[in-house]
């Protein structure tokens, strides 16, 4: 049970993290790491490297509910803030961390198609964070009246992908179709499958509860001890399933292009390492004792963790195997392109999670000032929240291409903050030799304007093939 109660424990107290969006990358096919928004994105590279484990790192955080000033604003008093911060979220209150490390990833151009392959580990956090959770940790017993908690969803993954992408160029370079197939490894999973508990008070200061929670996991603990021929099968256990990402890019003319793409649709089978924790039936609720005041925050963690222990009275059995469909995602976008050096685009992109959407909007910039820069900026709506300024630029030194780009630029005053991300990495990148075409260079002499250049396999430069 403590395997179950930490995690979540950690997650209400991991506010401080930083962390890395998808939404400023959509667009910014500078990097070749665009595939993983959409497959179909056109690539500008003829092929790639992606330097083990220092190609693309991520992180991603973001809570909708509160941030930290609400918790720790001086001369105030902790216990206090969160009994009222639990008044003030409702259902659409989440918490999301995501971590990404690109463990090798190579891609190449092969006539009109472009191939990718590669492996990454993520680890995913999605929690809601209803107000009902908070009153029974943070009110007391005593103020509980009648209280009904049934809608808190929460998901914890870490998972392995191994993928094999294809995109292809149709209809005079105008139409790209992409697919990706994506082979997962789950290291660990944990989720609630049922949560019904009602709370109920007497009069006379007496809690019954009455509960049906049932939470499932797979994958080993991390308080088990494994011996060495174990290792192989933590690190890829018998929790898999084949998953696909889709995707469309359309030019509707050399100003306008729309694309989209819809990721993550499969299911896992879990059926290494099964546990279930279950809370059943009726009992005396005798409330969870929990006081930050004096910021001894190990030692309230532990005394919580003991109480919750206690008070949901759950039991840990053998689990039995199970399958469970992962979080879906879609992205749309329309760019206008000013140049083959500038666009704008609005983005839509959204989380399909336990039946619920979690929508974000963003309007963008890309600037293409050469080959060896490239920048990009945003301004987008997550989930509710505002103020999120992105930017993000790549830079070529020779073959080596260093990125580095957020969602919340201003994620700095980090007590107001609720969305932020960071993403960087290095490539080796080549874009192939360029070419002078002597038809459009002569047209260009005669109007008195600079000469095209194209792309080592003669497609005209524009915005998609720099």
């Amino acid at each position: 049970m403590k395997k179950l109660i930490y995690t979540f424990f950690g997650l209400l107290l991991s506010l401080g993290a930083i962390a890395q969006s998808d939404l400023t990358l959509y667009n910014f096919n500078a990097i070749p790491q665009v595939h993983h928004t959409n497959p179909a994105y056109p690539q500008q590279t003829k092929w790639y490297i992606g330097l083990p484990a220092i190609s693309g790192f991520s992180t991603h955080y973001h809570n909708s509910g509160f941030n930290l000033a609400d918790i720790f604003e001086a001369g105030t008093d902790i216990n206090q803030n969160l009994a009222t911060l639990s008044n003030n979220l409702d259902a659409s209150s989440q918490l999301n961390l995501n971590n990404r490390v690109e463990l090798l990833g190579v891609g190449f151009r092969t006539g009109k198609g472009f191939v990718t392959l590669g492996a990454l580990q993520q680890i995913d956090y999605k929690m809601d964070l209803p107000f009902q959770l908070f009153q029974i940790l943070f009110s007391g017993s005593g103020s509980i009246t009648n209280l009904d908690l049934n809608t808190f969803d929460l998901e914890v993954m870490n998972r392995t992908d191994l993928y094999l992408g294809y995109q292809h160029k149709l209809l005079n370079d105008r139409l790209t179709l992409g697919v990706k197939a994506k082979y997962i490894f789950v290291q660990t999973h944990a989720y609630i499958e049922r949560m019904n508990l009602s709370l109920r008070n007497d009069g006379n200061y007496n809690i019954r509860a009455v509960s049906d929670i049932l939470v499932r996991t797979a994958g080993p603990s991390a308080f088990e001890s494994f011996d060495q021929e174990e290792i192989l099968d933590i690190a890829m256990p018998d929790n898999t399933g084949l998953a696909f990402d889709f995707g469309i890019h359309y030019k509707i003319s050399d100003k306008f292009d729309i694309s989209a793409s819809f990721l993550d649709f499969g299911t896992i089978n879990y059926n290494s390492y099964n546990r279930d924790y279950v809370s059943e039936g009726e009992f005396e609720f005798e409330g969870v004792e929990l006081d930050l005041s004096d910021d001894d925050f190990s030692n309230a963690g532990q005394s919580t963790i003991d109480s919750l222990e206690k008070a949901f009275n759950f039991q840990e059995v053998d689990g039995n195997s199970y399958s469970r469909p992962l979080m879906n995602r879609a992205f749309a976008s329309f760019n206008y392109n000013i140049s083959p050096k500038h666009s704008l685009g609005l983005l839509y992109h959204t989380r399909i999670w336990n039946g619920e959407m979690y929508n974000d909007y963003s309007v963008n910039y890309v600037g293409r000032i050469s080959r060896t820069f490239q920048f990009t900026t945003a301004y987008s709506l997550i989930n509710g929240t505002q103020h999120n300024i992105g930017a993000g630029f790549d830079l070529k030194l020779g073959a080596f291409q260093l990125y580095l780009m957020t969602d919340n630029a201003m994620a700095a005053d980090y007590a107001v903050l609720q969305t932020t991300n960071l993403r960087f990495g290095i490539n080796l990148t080549f874009y192939g030799r360029r070419e002078k075409n002597k038809d459009k260079q002569e047209e260009a002499i005669e109007e008195d304007s600079t000469e095209a250049s194209i792309s080592a396999d003669n497609t005209p430069l524009n915005f998609y093939n720099f």
